[in-house]
């Protein structure tokens, strides 16, 4: 019984470990993003451009997951309430860039998400994440807040683009729950992707007809456009949605920290961007806050009590 027990357990490490890979595989994904959108000339509309990548990425998942579709039925409250978190998280990151720049926007969005996610599950009655979840919180939120407020110049703090980021990040801590309740209930996490982004397309579609679809006007932004809607959605979700079913929502979300780092080594790269050196020491806070979010994911596998 012991044996049994102890190789139960390290399967269920091993599973972790294999999901904490996926999840930060999409997280470098998401984080080519902004550099990607860089390449585009001329301004472009964020609104239309995140519906189209919704649309397109998201019907790209649903291709992937038309064999599942029969399950969808017995998921549609979760899916429903989940997509409508998918548009509010698009629509709500795009309006907090517009407004107050991305290096806060991308701050207040992704660090307010873990912490979301947690009172979300307390509230939903998940089981507490173990000590060592707290302290990846505070290395990986902190080592944001340095990376952002100390790396960039010229960092802008409105009230509206502020408000409008905390909504997003509530959001995104909403969708990740409503997806890992839908794979908890049986759902493929190709079907739930493809349900959650291709149905947050359609609710925000109307948008297009006032927007535009300015993205479109030239060949590069045609090419941008498939890199956001198949790469940084559909490959990135695919396996975003495989870590999901292996993690808690506390610890995917908190992984997804990850994003602001590549975007940063990115835009240092490719953009020519110049990252001082407070920006780099957080960017390192962060890395070295990873393997403490490795640490939590295998104390939940292993069931340890958060004490």
């Amino acid at each position: 019984m012991t044996d049994e027990r102890s190789s139960g357990a390290s399967r269920r490490i091993s599973d972790n470990n294999v999901g904490m890979i996926l999840v930060l595989t999409s997280a470098t994904l998401f984080g080519t993003t902004g550099t990607a959108l860089a390449q585009v000339p001329g301004r472009v509309d964020p609104w239309s451009a995140g519906v189209l990548r919704l649309l397109i990425g998201g019907g790209a998942l649903a291709v992937l997951a038309r064999r599942d579709r029969a399950r969808l039925a017995s998921v549609r409250t979760e899916v429903g309430l989940g997509a409508m978190a998918v548009a509010v998280y698009q629509l709500g990151f795009f309006w907090s860039v517009t407004e107050t720049g991305v290096a806060t926007g991308t701050l207040v969005t992704i660090g307010i998400s873990p912490i979301a996610s947690r009172l979300l599950g307390s509230l939903l009655g998940r089981p507490s994440p173990p000590k060592s979840w707290y302290l990846a919180a505070v290395l990986l939120v902190g080592g944001l807040v340095v990376l952002v407020l100390g790396g960039y110049e010229d960092v802008e703090i409105r009230p509206v683009g502020i408000i409008a980021a905390v909504v997003a990040g509530a959001a995104f801590a909403a969708y990740t729950e409503c997806g890992s309740r839908a794979l908890d209930r049986g759902a493929t996490p190709d079907l739930t992707m493809a349900a959650l982004f291709f149905g947050a397309g359609l609710l925000t579609s109307p948008l297009l007809l006032w927007r535009g679809v300015d993205i479109l006007s030239t060949a590069r932004g045609a090419l941008v456009l498939a890199h956001l809607s198949l790469i940084t959605l559909t490959v990135a979700y695919v396996a975003f949605g495989r870590g999901l079913r292996r993690l808690p929502p506390t610890i995917v979300t908190m992984l997804t920290i990850a994003e602001p780092v590549v975007a940063t080594a990115l835009s240092f790269l490719i953009l020519h961007e110049e990252i001082s050196p407070v920006g780099w020491l957080g960017a390192s806070i962060v890395v070295l806050g990873l393997p403490v979010v490795a640490l939590a994911s295998r104390d939940s596998a292993s069931g340890q009590p958060d004490g």
